[in-house]
């Protein structure tokens, strides 16, 4: 899969994966899967109200992932002829429409001052907190491809989780014993060359992106020392890799 040249220098980038979110269409079933597989999840249930939909969440050392599905279907659909929407109706039908079910929200990194620069971002009402900024216009059209946008640091995962809370120590405790995420692998079914923002993603290995038959991330931890291979397919798109 080829990638397009970017506006944005790779020598200034200055961001990393804070969360991933998938759509998706069994609520209860996808999150027991995953607790089957050795995952904790947060008991509290995340409610959408704006965007017509809810979300449950397993949260890690550096990064959580979120489990989107609707519950009003008739608001979502009201907020899918929004241009700023990210499309969570067509991303679960995405068997249908050929959407990618991913997105992806990134954080500065901490040891970064600079910022992408402001001409290169697009404001977008999005998520529970509508704080969030949309990389780039062109990805948010491209629903072949990953969904990505930028958390402002007041709300990134790594500013607001305390290691040394010990509620938060078990919002991250795993029966299956992995802390962090080391790397993302994410495939398209496109032949679409990538966009601006996505190819960035790539150059600086911040995600992988490979061309497939069907959707699916996968998610490496703890760069894989325990060679464990865990698939969470049909149900949902996911292979956990610690």
């Amino acid at each position: 899969m080829q990638t397009t040249s970017t506006d944005i220098s790779a020598d200034d980038f200055c961001l990393e994966v804070d969360h991933i979110f998938i759509c998706m269409k069994q609520a209860a079933e996808s999150v027991s899967v995953l607790q089957e597989l050795g995952l904790y999840c947060s008991n509290q249930l995340v409610q959408h109200v704006n965007q017509g939909t809810a979300s449950k969440i397993f949260f890690f050392e550096n990064f959580y992932l979120e489990l989107i599905w609707i519950e009003d279907k008739y608001t979502v659909e009201q907020q899918q002829s929004e241009l700023t929407d990210v499309h969570q109706l067509t991303r679960i039908r995405g068997q249908y429409t050929g959407a990618s079910p991913f997105g992806i929200g990134l954080r500065r990194k901490s040891n970064q001052s600079n910022l992408i620069p402001h001409s290169s971002l697009y404001q977008a009402e999005l998520m529970r907190t509508q704080m969030a900024i949309n990389f780039a216009a062109e990805n948010l059209a491209h629903q072949e491809e990953p969904f990505c946008f930028i958390m402002p640091d007041c709300i990134a995962l790594t500013t607001w989780l305390d290691l040394a809370s010990t509620a938060h120590q078990q919002l991250i405790s795993h029966p299956l014993g992995i802390k962090k995420l080391t790397n993302v692998k994410i495939t398209v079914n496109s032949d679409k060359d990538l966009t601006n923002a996505i190819s960035l993603l790539c150059i600086n290995n911040a995600v992988t992106i490979e061309r497939g038959e069907t959707p699916l991330i996968e998610l490496t931890f703890d760069q894989g020392m325990r060679e464990k291979k865990l698939d969470a397919r049909p149900t949902l798109p996911i292979l956990l890799k610690c």
